[in-house]
């Protein structure tokens, strides 16, 4: 009897003396101080257009404001997706404004057959359809980022198998996926300069490739590569883009996964000169680890973007399906509120069975609201 009391205290200890690590990391005292980050005297792309630029210059005045909020996909990819024609903008429709930052990927471009039926290109109609939803959040005052999940060229399958082994090996100089990678890039490159707004001009984009590279489940990450041969891929891509198919309106930021020191979180850096922006994806597993861990991570860049006067940001977060009414004020808020990042943004809303945003009618709804009113935090309007 007391071996199991003193089994009962010890535990007890334990679950209070966890809280107070995560409640001694939280300060409800801290102010946001976001240090005075200067325009870099070169970028990643030695001839960045004046748009991307501007784009940089209107993010460090708007770091200093607070921080931008977004969506990976926000338009026309609702609750009720993939059905045709039957998509909610959930976002709009509960916020009345549009994220502040607006995200996009490129993986599907990979997917589409250069064959014409009968007498149009598929792959001009993806990428005009996905130009036009780009253009419609640049004109409704977001700021765009896009990422890319690249089709393993290896095989379809997400791992497991053996398929992630040496691809990016194969995908450099003199590698047999050589060709394959070359295509890729001239198909995003396609996309990417197809990016036009109403006046003309080039619409900036925030570009995210090979992120989340310390996890195991891209080919391109860890245990799959060395470093080197990472590297190799980041300085390959700017390069073969920006020289071999004038690609100009890129700023590249470079995003791990969440990381438990600042060695892990440069371990695959490919240096200074070929990185405009650091970020973060920190995602709420439902572990009581997400406050704790966003917090750390956090810290841990911003301390290694102030040495190297750049600007970051939580390029991913979310809670699944949002299981917990108060998540946004109580977790994301807290985890947040006196960060310097730049901006945070949300994963996509596919489904009722997959989404990271209220939809019209979730229990969740007005606490997400509660959590926008704050000052801090940007949406479209409060960036124009």
């Amino acid at each position: 009897m007391k071996k199991s009391i003193l089994i009962l205290l010890l535990f007890t200890i334990s679950i209070f003396s966890s809280c107070n690590d995560e409640d001694d990391l939280f300060d409800i005292n801290a102010v946001r101080t976001p240090p005075n980050i200067t325009t870099p005297n070169n970028f990643a792309d030695p001839n960045l257009n004046q748009q991307a630029k501007d784009l940089y210059d209107r993010l460090l005045d708007l770091t200093q404001r607070g921080i931008s909020f977004g969506q990976q996909q926000p338009f026309g990819t609702g609750n009720n997706f993939p059905v045709p024609n039957q998509l909610d903008e959930d976002f709009f429709q509960v916020t009345g404004d549009y994220p502040a930052i607006v995200g996009f990927d490129l993986e599907l471009i990979g997917l589409q057959p250069e064959v014409e039926s009968p007498n149009v290109s598929i792959l001009d109609v993806f990428i005009n359809r996905f130009t036009e939803a780009i253009v419609e959040a640049h004109e409704n005052g977001s700021i765009i980022t896009i990422s890319w999940h690249l089709v393993n060229p290896n095989s379809t399958n997400l791992g497991g198998d053996g398929s992630f082994n040496n691809v990016v090996s194969r995908m450099l100089e003199g590698g047999d996926f050589r060709q394959n990678y070359l295509s890729s890039l001239a198909r995003a490159a396609r996309l990417l300069n197809n990016l036009v707004d109403s006046q003309g001009n080039p619409i900036p984009v925030l570009f995210r490739p090979w992120h989340e590279m310390n996890g195991d489940f891209f080919f391109w990450g860890e245990g799959y590569r060395t470093t080197e041969e990472y590297i190799q891929l980041w300085k390959d891509t700017i390069r073969i883009l920006s020289e071999d198919f004038n690609v100009h309106n890129l700023l590249y930021v470079y995003a791990p996964n969440l990381v438990s020191s600042p060695s892990e979180y440069l371990r695959n850096y490919p240096g200074d000169e070929f990185v405009d922006m650091l970020g973060v994806d920190v995602y709420d597993f439902r572990n009581g680890n997400f406050l704790s861990s966003a917090l750390r991570n956090l810290q841990i860049v911003e301390d290694i973007a102030t040495d190297k006067n750049m600007l970051f940001a939580l390029t991913e977060t979310g809670l699944e399906n949002v299981v917990e009414n108060n998540w946004w004020t109580q977790s994301l808020y807290r985890a947040i509120r006196s960060s310097s990042i730049t901006y945070t943004m949300i994963w996509r809303n596919d489904m009722t069975t997959f989404f990271h945003a209220p939809f019209l009618g979730h229990p969740s709804e007005d606490n997400f609201k509660e959590f926008l009113d704050n000052e801090t935090i940007l949406l479209s309007n409060d960036i124009l």
